[in-house]
């Protein structure tokens, strides 16, 4: 059985990473749903393709979708299923025929995996999922497999990884010029927020409070309020009538963007310069002095702190499509037939 093959993408093509991916799929398949559509394929079997010397069986085809056979029968039902089925199995035969070619490329290069690769990457998948080496031979066993095939899978897995990387991503590199091009045209997705930091005095009353109960405590912050603009110390203030848990720090809740506090607050502050104390504004919680302390403007992640991000996006970007045109050159010089589809 061979799974679909997850295309290359990042700075390099991680060896290590995308096994275990394949491996994840195919415990996946281990551990979800029946294994009776893919065992139903051994009495239906017969050739689906043809590529170069190669042969693939529909049984090949189905047992590699079996899983996401049992995805889709959670979702549809009927001429439906069927639709979605057909199609998944296309695709899966086109994905093996394309495995089939870039295996035949790395064994026509002489390239090679050992089996400590291998070992290591079954090891990876025993400790990502936990289980031992008997579990991991009994859930094989479930699916008709044996370890021996598994392993197989996994070789295969890293055989394509290593020929694309060598025949697709080393052959790739960035420019700095595209990279100072890239930037200036993603600009926007660096963007930074800008930042308030603000202290307040806080009076607690209820949203449902009495009007006899507001209007004392709206007399009682006027009385602050009006004692801070004639001259009165904030921070002292904010300690002895705050009823907050800021009021120790002098009544400092720190740096927010904008609508991480209170509704109001930033409507409160919008116009204020740093030091400058806003009105009396009411929130769900009470109400509020609100002093504004610092104020930073939205920015953007200089070129040098996003380089090698960027770097890796746009290399990604190049993997890909070179990988494209790597692959169709393949089909075009190989002879491959279909002979049954789904």
């Amino acid at each position: 059985m061979r799974n679909d093959i997850h295309k290359p993408h990042g700075e390099e093509v991680n060896v290590r990473l995308r096994v275990l991916l394949m491996a994840a799929v195919g415990m996946l398949m281990l551990l979800s749903g029946p294994a009776g559509w893919a065992q139903e394929a051994q009495t239906l079997d017969g050739i689906a393709a043809v590529v170069n010397e190669e042969i693939i069986t529909i049984g090949e085809v189905r047992e590699a979708m079996a899983f996401e056979v049992t995805q889709l029968a959670q979702t549809y039902r009927g001429e439906r299923l069927q639709e979605q089925i057909s199609a998944t199995y296309k695709q899966t035969l086109n994905n093996l025929m394309d495995i089939h070619l870039q295996l035949a490329r790395a064994r026509q290069l002489q390239m090679s995996v050992s089996d400590g690769d291998i070992d290591r990457q079954v090891d990876a998948l025993k400790e990502q999922n936990q289980i031992s080496d008997d579990q991991l031979v009994q859930m094989l066993k479930s699916r008709g497999m044996t370890l021996e095939s598994y392993r197989q899978q996994i070789r295969e897995g890293l055989l394509v990884t290593k020929v694309v990387n060598a025949e697709v991503r080393s052959r790739l590199i960035v420019l700095d010029g595209e990279l100072q091009e890239a930037y200036e045209a993603r600009q926007e997705s660096y963007r930074v927020a800008g930042t308030q930091t603000v202290s307040h005095i806080l009076f607690l009353l209820p949203e449902r409070a009495p009007d006899d109960d507001v209007a004392q405590r709206q007399a009682e912050a006027e009385r602050v309020l009006q004692e801070i603009r004639d001259g009165g110390d904030f921070d002292a203030l904010a300690r002895q009538y705050s009823e907050g848990p800021s009021a120790e720090r002098g009544g400092l809740l720190g740096t927010f963007q904008a609508n991480e506090l209170l509704p109001g607050f930033d409507e409160a502050t919008a116009d204020l310069q740093p030091g400058d104390v806003s009105d009396i504004i009411r929130t769900r919680v009470g109400l509020h002095i609100i002093r504004l302390e610092d104020r930073q403007a939205d920015s953007f992640k200089p070129f040098d702190g996003v380089r090698e991000e960027l770097q890796s996006e746009l290399l990604r970007e190049k993997t890909e499509a070179k990988y494209q045109e790597w692959l169709e050159a393949l089909r075009l010089q190989a002879y491959v037939k279909i002979l049954y589809e789904d």
